[in-house]
């Protein structure tokens, strides 16, 4: 399977690669992600790897990569401020607010919602996600419906909720893969398989001119 291509822009490229196409690309700036809420808009290469868990830029040249072997890989555009994030979103930081601090900081930068585009790429879905009790007592009651239970066990719409807390930050256009890295043997996924250190790679960049 051949990279998945995302959010269609003649000024910027993004796309979701699998295992194998991801052990061949360089040159990208990666995050050591900590399931943090915490994001960094940057405008050249940093020194340090940054512990975060979204990047942003406005200038060309710069790859923007996620990491993800079950997390939710997330990349955004603003297609008139033409600004770019990436974004890492386990179920931690999704919770915590990954995604709205990642979208305010874009508006601090000049953009606005209203102009983004976001595609969600492959992560566990539904099917795959199961839980605890203990994770699935920390959503409140209004989000009682990204849960089913049955047979005493209990599954989470990761995919869902990610979308949802896209949505709500005023994004229009979302779209998502919706490929399991789980069931899918293209993809690395820790739950398959936690002794397997590899990742695949989601990335952003604004085209230089």
């Amino acid at each position: 399977m051949e990279k998945v291509n995302c959010l269609d822009l003649n000024w910027c490229q993004a796309a979701f690669y699998n295992a194998s196409e991801s052990e061949a690309i360089t040159d990208t700036i990666k995050m050591n992600q900590v399931h943090s809420a915490d994001c960094l808009y940057i405008t050249q290469t940093p020194k340090e790897v940054p512990s975060v868990d979204a990047l942003i830029t406005d200038k060309a040249g710069l790859k923007l990569a996620v990491k993800t072997a079950d997390c939710a890989p997330i990349l955004i555009a603003d297609t008139y401020r033409h600004l770019v994030a990436a974004v890492h979103a386990g179920w931690k930081g999704a919770f915590q607010g990954v995604i709205e601090n990642t979208i305010l900081k874009m508006i601090e930068l000049g953009g606005n919602p209203q102009n983004m585009v976001a595609g969600v790429g492959p992560h566990l879905q539904i099917q795959s996600f199961e839980i605890s009790p203990d994770m699935r007592a920390l959503f409140p009651c209004t989000e009682s419906h990204f849960f089913t239970e049955e047979n005493a066990q209990i599954h989470f719409d990761f995919d869902a909720y990610v979308v949802y807390r896209l949505r709500r930050t005023g994004i229009p256009t979302i779209e998502s893969v919706g490929i399991d890295t789980y069931s899918n043997p293209d993809y690395n996924s820790y739950r398959r398989n936690p002794n397997n250190p590899a990742r695949q790679l989601s990335i952003i960049e604004i085209k230089e001119v």
